[in-house]
Protein backbone atom coordinates (compact mmCIF):
# COMPACT_ATOMS: atom_id res chain seq x y z
CA UNK A 1 0.00 0.00 0.00
CA UNK A 2 1.21 3.73 -1.21
CA UNK A 3 1.91 5.77 2.29
CA UNK A 4 -0.16 8.89 2.06
CA UNK A 5 3.08 11.07 2.27
CA UNK A 6 4.03 9.01 -1.15
CA UNK A 7 0.99 9.98 -2.72
CA UNK A 8 1.61 13.52 -2.06
CA UNK A 9 5.48 13.42 -3.03
CA UNK A 10 4.35 11.50 -6.53
CA UNK A 11 1.14 13.57 -7.07
CA UNK A 12 3.30 17.03 -8.97
CA UNK A 13 4.57 14.24 -11.85
CA UNK A 14 2.09 12.19 -11.73
CA UNK A 15 -1.06 15.16 -12.17
CA UNK A 16 1.10 17.34 -14.41
CA UNK A 17 1.19 14.44 -16.95
CA UNK A 18 -2.36 13.74 -16.99
CA UNK A 19 -3.00 17.47 -17.35
CA UNK A 20 -1.46 17.27 -20.61
CA UNK A 21 -2.88 14.34 -21.61
CA UNK A 22 -6.22 14.50 -20.35
CA UNK A 23 -6.74 18.30 -19.37
CA UNK A 24 -8.67 19.20 -15.96
CA UNK A 25 -11.39 16.28 -16.63
CA UNK A 26 -8.28 13.28 -16.46
CA UNK A 27 -6.62 15.00 -13.80
CA UNK A 28 -10.75 15.20 -11.86
CA UNK A 29 -11.10 11.44 -12.47
CA UNK A 30 -7.62 10.63 -10.78
CA UNK A 31 -7.83 12.24 -7.65
CA UNK A 32 -11.21 10.93 -7.03
CA UNK A 33 -10.30 7.57 -7.93
CA UNK A 34 -7.01 7.65 -5.37
CA UNK A 35 -9.07 9.01 -2.80
CA UNK A 36 -12.33 6.41 -3.41
CA UNK A 37 -9.24 3.35 -3.55
CA UNK A 38 -7.33 4.36 -0.97
CA UNK A 39 -9.72 6.02 2.01
CA UNK A 40 -11.23 2.28 2.65
CA UNK A 41 -7.77 0.78 3.20
CA UNK A 42 -7.33 3.58 5.52
CA UNK A 43 -10.40 3.60 7.16
CA UNK A 44 -11.31 0.06 7.46
CA UNK A 45 -8.12 -1.61 6.50
CA UNK A 46 -9.51 -3.63 3.68
CA UNK A 47 -10.75 -3.07 0.27
CA UNK A 48 -14.29 -2.86 -1.39
CA UNK A 49 -16.20 -3.37 -4.09
CA UNK A 50 -16.04 0.09 -4.83
CA UNK A 51 -12.39 0.99 -3.96
CA UNK A 52 -11.48 -2.16 -6.42
CA UNK A 53 -13.30 -0.44 -9.03
CA UNK A 54 -11.51 2.78 -8.37
CA UNK A 55 -8.21 1.17 -8.44
CA UNK A 56 -8.79 0.04 -12.01
CA UNK A 57 -9.73 3.56 -12.69
CA UNK A 58 -6.47 4.56 -11.74
CA UNK A 59 -3.91 2.42 -12.92
CA UNK A 60 -5.68 1.95 -16.68
CA UNK A 61 -4.34 4.80 -18.49
CA UNK A 62 -0.69 4.13 -17.50
CA UNK A 63 -1.44 0.32 -17.47
CA UNK A 64 -1.66 0.59 -21.29
CA UNK A 65 1.15 3.07 -21.63
CA UNK A 66 3.47 0.41 -20.16
CA UNK A 67 2.07 -3.09 -20.50
CA UNK A 68 -0.90 -2.82 -23.46
CA UNK A 69 -4.61 -3.72 -23.54
CA UNK A 70 -4.93 -6.78 -22.25
CA UNK A 71 -5.06 -6.81 -18.47
CA UNK A 72 -4.50 -10.38 -17.38
CA UNK A 73 -1.08 -13.04 -17.11
CA UNK A 74 0.65 -13.43 -20.42
CA UNK A 75 0.15 -17.23 -21.16
CA UNK A 76 3.62 -18.32 -22.45
CA UNK A 77 2.38 -21.91 -23.92
CA UNK A 78 6.06 -22.73 -25.69
CA UNK A 79 7.90 -20.42 -23.80
CA UNK A 80 9.21 -18.19 -26.90
CA UNK A 81 6.27 -15.89 -27.61
CA UNK A 82 6.31 -12.70 -27.23
CA UNK A 83 4.10 -11.03 -24.39
CA UNK A 84 1.69 -10.00 -26.94
CA UNK A 85 1.25 -12.98 -28.05
CA UNK A 86 1.34 -14.49 -24.62
CA UNK A 87 -1.69 -12.16 -23.81
CA UNK A 88 -3.47 -13.19 -26.85
CA UNK A 89 -2.57 -16.74 -25.92
CA UNK A 90 -4.28 -16.64 -22.65
CA UNK A 91 -7.44 -14.87 -24.01
CA UNK A 92 -7.74 -17.73 -26.66
CA UNK A 93 -7.80 -20.60 -24.19
CA UNK A 94 -10.33 -19.34 -21.77
CA UNK A 95 -12.30 -18.71 -25.09
CA UNK A 96 -11.56 -22.34 -26.06
CA UNK A 97 -12.73 -23.67 -22.23
CA UNK A 98 -15.62 -21.61 -22.97
CA UNK A 99 -16.97 -23.49 -26.07
CA UNK A 100 -17.30 -20.31 -27.98
CA UNK A 101 -17.67 -22.23 -31.59
CA UNK A 102 -21.01 -23.15 -30.49
CA UNK A 103 -22.27 -19.96 -28.80
CA UNK A 104 -24.87 -17.00 -30.00
CA UNK A 105 -24.44 -14.65 -26.92
CA UNK A 106 -21.07 -14.80 -24.53
CA UNK A 107 -20.87 -12.51 -21.61
CA UNK A 108 -17.05 -11.37 -20.58
CA UNK A 109 -17.01 -10.84 -16.89
CA UNK A 110 -14.81 -7.55 -15.57
CA UNK A 111 -13.88 -7.19 -19.41
CA UNK A 112 -11.27 -5.24 -18.94
CA UNK A 113 -10.75 -2.60 -21.73
CA UNK A 114 -12.48 -5.07 -24.33
CA UNK A 115 -9.37 -6.36 -25.83
CA UNK A 116 -9.93 -9.70 -25.30
CA UNK A 117 -13.44 -9.43 -26.44
CA UNK A 118 -12.36 -7.47 -29.77
CA UNK A 119 -9.83 -10.64 -30.37
CA UNK A 120 -12.74 -13.10 -29.68
CA UNK A 121 -15.43 -11.04 -31.81
CA UNK A 122 -12.72 -11.48 -34.97
CA UNK A 123 -12.84 -14.77 -34.13
CA UNK A 124 -15.85 -16.40 -33.39
CA UNK A 125 -19.43 -15.71 -34.62
CA UNK A 126 -21.08 -14.20 -31.70
CA UNK A 127 -22.05 -11.25 -29.12
CA UNK A 128 -20.39 -10.38 -26.46
CA UNK A 129 -21.80 -7.89 -23.58
CA UNK A 130 -18.96 -7.41 -20.86
CA UNK A 131 -19.69 -6.23 -17.66
CA UNK A 132 -16.94 -3.97 -15.70
CA UNK A 133 -17.33 -2.32 -12.59
CA UNK A 134 -14.51 0.48 -13.62
CA UNK A 135 -16.31 3.51 -14.79
CA UNK A 136 -13.17 4.54 -16.60
CA UNK A 137 -12.23 1.13 -18.06
CA UNK A 138 -16.23 1.00 -19.22
CA UNK A 139 -15.27 4.76 -21.29
CA UNK A 140 -11.90 3.33 -22.45
CA UNK A 141 -13.26 0.02 -23.55
CA UNK A 142 -16.51 1.38 -25.66
CA UNK A 143 -13.65 3.98 -27.39
CA UNK A 144 -11.85 0.70 -28.50
CA UNK A 145 -14.64 -1.02 -29.65
CA UNK A 146 -15.72 1.71 -31.09
CA UNK A 147 -12.46 1.96 -33.16
CA UNK A 148 -12.24 -1.51 -33.98
CA UNK A 149 -15.60 -1.21 -35.32
CA UNK A 150 -17.14 -3.61 -33.33
CA UNK A 151 -20.09 -1.13 -31.24
CA UNK A 152 -22.17 -3.78 -33.19
CA UNK A 153 -20.83 -6.89 -31.83
CA UNK A 154 -19.81 -5.94 -28.38
CA UNK A 155 -21.74 -3.96 -25.79
CA UNK A 156 -19.66 -2.60 -22.93
CA UNK A 157 -22.09 -2.01 -19.68
CA UNK A 158 -21.03 -0.52 -16.33
CA UNK A 159 -22.06 -2.85 -13.25
CA UNK A 160 -21.32 -6.02 -10.67
CA UNK A 161 -20.46 -9.18 -11.34
CA UNK A 162 -22.35 -10.16 -7.92
CA UNK A 163 -25.37 -8.69 -9.35
CA UNK A 164 -25.84 -8.94 -12.97
CA UNK A 165 -28.00 -6.59 -14.57
CA UNK A 166 -29.55 -9.35 -16.59
CA UNK A 167 -32.25 -12.12 -17.24
CA UNK A 168 -32.19 -15.56 -16.10
CA UNK A 169 -30.84 -17.56 -18.90
CA UNK A 170 -29.20 -15.29 -21.07
CA UNK A 171 -26.35 -16.08 -22.03
CA UNK A 172 -24.84 -19.48 -24.12
CA UNK A 173 -21.11 -18.86 -22.72
CA UNK A 174 -19.48 -17.12 -19.66
CA UNK A 175 -15.86 -15.44 -19.60
CA UNK A 176 -14.09 -14.78 -16.37
CA UNK A 177 -10.31 -14.49 -17.43
CA UNK A 178 -8.90 -13.55 -14.28
CA UNK A 179 -10.83 -11.11 -12.36
CA UNK A 180 -12.59 -13.66 -9.49
CA UNK A 181 -10.13 -12.47 -7.20
CA UNK A 182 -10.31 -9.11 -7.98
CA UNK A 183 -14.33 -8.77 -7.60
CA UNK A 184 -14.86 -11.30 -4.59
CA UNK A 185 -12.83 -8.95 -1.94
CA UNK A 186 -14.82 -10.95 0.46
CA UNK A 187 -15.27 -15.15 1.14
CA UNK A 188 -18.89 -14.59 0.84
CA UNK A 189 -19.13 -13.31 -2.46
CA UNK A 190 -17.26 -16.25 -4.16
CA UNK A 191 -20.37 -18.20 -3.84
CA UNK A 192 -22.32 -14.86 -4.62
CA UNK A 193 -20.33 -14.95 -8.02
CA UNK A 194 -21.09 -18.63 -8.53
CA UNK A 195 -24.65 -18.03 -8.50
CA UNK A 196 -25.00 -14.82 -10.80
CA UNK A 197 -22.97 -16.88 -13.42
CA UNK A 198 -25.11 -19.85 -12.80
CA UNK A 199 -28.08 -17.53 -13.16
CA UNK A 200 -27.64 -15.78 -16.65
CA UNK A 201 -26.65 -19.02 -17.59
CA UNK A 202 -28.63 -20.88 -20.06
CA UNK A 203 -28.87 -24.77 -19.09
CA UNK A 204 -26.34 -26.82 -20.66
CA UNK A 205 -24.22 -23.59 -21.34
CA UNK A 206 -20.10 -23.31 -20.26
CA UNK A 207 -17.75 -20.85 -18.61
CA UNK A 208 -14.22 -20.60 -19.16
CA UNK A 209 -12.75 -19.57 -15.99
CA UNK A 210 -9.10 -18.68 -15.09
CA UNK A 211 -7.62 -16.77 -11.97
CA UNK A 212 -4.43 -16.70 -9.96
CA UNK A 213 -4.93 -18.48 -6.60
CA UNK A 214 -2.94 -19.06 -3.47
CA UNK A 215 -2.33 -22.13 -1.70
CA UNK A 216 -1.49 -21.01 1.60
CA UNK A 217 -1.43 -16.90 3.35
CA UNK A 218 2.42 -15.11 2.12
CA UNK A 219 4.50 -13.77 4.77
CA UNK A 220 3.81 -9.97 6.10
CA UNK A 221 6.69 -8.74 3.54
CA UNK A 222 5.46 -10.69 0.86
CA UNK A 223 1.88 -9.34 1.28
CA UNK A 224 3.46 -5.93 1.39
CA UNK A 225 4.31 -6.38 -2.14
CA UNK A 226 1.44 -8.24 -3.20
CA UNK A 227 -1.02 -5.38 -1.99
CA UNK A 228 1.52 -3.11 -3.83
CA UNK A 229 1.31 -4.39 -6.54
CA UNK A 230 -1.75 -6.44 -7.62
CA UNK A 231 -4.22 -4.45 -4.99
CA UNK A 232 -4.61 -7.31 -2.41
CA UNK A 233 -3.59 -9.58 -0.26
CA UNK A 234 -2.07 -13.16 -1.27
CA UNK A 235 -4.30 -14.60 1.40
CA UNK A 236 -7.60 -13.37 -0.05
CA UNK A 237 -7.03 -15.32 -3.25
CA UNK A 238 -6.59 -18.75 -1.19
CA UNK A 239 -10.12 -20.72 -3.08
CA UNK A 240 -10.57 -23.54 -4.41
CA UNK A 241 -12.72 -22.32 -7.68
CA UNK A 242 -13.01 -26.17 -9.13
CA UNK A 243 -14.51 -26.78 -5.56
CA UNK A 244 -16.81 -23.87 -5.56
CA UNK A 245 -18.37 -24.71 -9.16
CA UNK A 246 -18.95 -28.33 -8.41
CA UNK A 247 -20.77 -27.17 -5.21
CA UNK A 248 -22.85 -25.39 -6.67
CA UNK A 249 -23.84 -27.64 -9.69
CA UNK A 250 -21.66 -27.42 -11.96
CA UNK A 251 -19.25 -29.93 -14.37
CA UNK A 252 -15.86 -29.30 -14.44
CA UNK A 253 -14.76 -30.81 -18.03
CA UNK A 254 -11.46 -29.66 -18.27
CA UNK A 255 -8.56 -28.17 -14.76
CA UNK A 256 -5.22 -26.87 -15.74
CA UNK A 257 -2.57 -25.34 -13.86
CA UNK A 258 -0.84 -23.07 -15.92
CA UNK A 259 1.17 -21.27 -13.42
CA UNK A 260 4.79 -22.31 -14.69
CA UNK A 261 3.74 -20.75 -18.14
CA UNK A 262 2.82 -17.28 -16.80
CA UNK A 263 6.35 -16.66 -14.73
CA UNK A 264 7.41 -14.87 -17.74
CA UNK A 265 4.94 -11.99 -17.09
CA UNK A 266 6.92 -11.07 -14.19
CA UNK A 267 10.34 -11.01 -17.03
CA UNK A 268 8.39 -8.30 -18.85
CA UNK A 269 7.22 -6.16 -16.16
CA UNK A 270 10.10 -5.94 -14.54
CA UNK A 271 11.73 -5.00 -18.12
CA UNK A 272 10.28 -2.63 -18.80
CA UNK A 273 10.07 -0.80 -15.67
CA UNK A 274 14.01 -1.07 -16.17
CA UNK A 275 13.67 0.55 -19.71
CA UNK A 276 11.53 3.19 -18.83
CA UNK A 277 13.26 3.74 -15.18
CA UNK A 278 13.34 7.63 -16.07
CA UNK A 279 9.88 8.06 -17.48
CA UNK A 280 8.46 6.13 -14.34
CA UNK A 281 10.49 8.40 -11.22
CA UNK A 282 9.19 11.80 -13.62
CA UNK A 283 5.62 10.16 -12.88
CA UNK A 284 5.46 9.07 -9.58
CA UNK A 285 9.02 10.02 -7.86
CA UNK A 286 11.70 8.00 -6.71
CA UNK A 287 10.74 6.89 -3.82
CA UNK A 288 7.51 5.33 -5.36
CA UNK A 289 9.52 4.20 -8.31
CA UNK A 290 11.98 2.49 -6.04
CA UNK A 291 9.44 1.09 -4.38
CA UNK A 292 7.67 -0.40 -6.91
CA UNK A 293 11.00 -2.11 -8.86
CA UNK A 294 11.67 -3.95 -5.64
CA UNK A 295 8.20 -5.43 -4.94
CA UNK A 296 8.05 -6.20 -8.81
CA UNK A 297 11.53 -8.19 -8.06
CA UNK A 298 9.85 -10.02 -5.07
CA UNK A 299 6.82 -11.28 -6.62
CA UNK A 300 7.98 -13.94 -9.40
CA UNK A 301 9.16 -15.90 -5.50
CA UNK A 302 6.03 -15.32 -4.30
CA UNK A 303 4.40 -16.69 -7.07
CA UNK A 304 6.37 -19.58 -7.20
CA UNK A 305 5.88 -20.29 -3.61
CA UNK A 306 2.11 -20.03 -2.83
CA UNK A 307 0.83 -19.42 -6.44
CA UNK A 308 -1.13 -21.99 -8.59
CA UNK A 309 -3.27 -19.99 -11.94
CA UNK A 310 -6.16 -22.30 -12.74
CA UNK A 311 -7.67 -22.58 -16.33
CA UNK A 312 -10.94 -24.37 -16.64
CA UNK A 313 -14.11 -25.37 -18.53
CA UNK A 314 -17.90 -25.89 -16.33
CA UNK A 315 -20.69 -26.80 -17.46
CA UNK A 316 -24.20 -25.78 -15.83
CA UNK A 317 -26.59 -27.99 -15.67
CA UNK A 318 -29.25 -29.17 -18.39
CA UNK A 319 -32.88 -28.70 -18.67
CA UNK A 320 -34.37 -31.25 -17.36
CA UNK A 321 -36.31 -33.13 -20.07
Amino acid sequence: MIRRKQILAASGGFLTETWRESGLAGCARTILAAIRMHLPVITLGRRTNASVGAYFDLITRDARMFYGDSFHFGYFRRGDETFEEALNNHTDIVADMARLDRAQRVLDIGCGICAPAIRIANRHNCHITGINISAEQVRQGRGLVAHHGLADRISVVEGSALDLPFEDASFDSVLCIEVAGDICVKDAQKSCLMEEIRRVLKPGGTVGFSDLVFRAAPARDEERAMRAILYHDGAELITDWPGLFTAHGFEVSRCEDIIGQTMKTWDHSLAVYEERAEEVERRYGRSIARRTMAHLRMLPAIMEKYGSFVVMSACSPAAKA
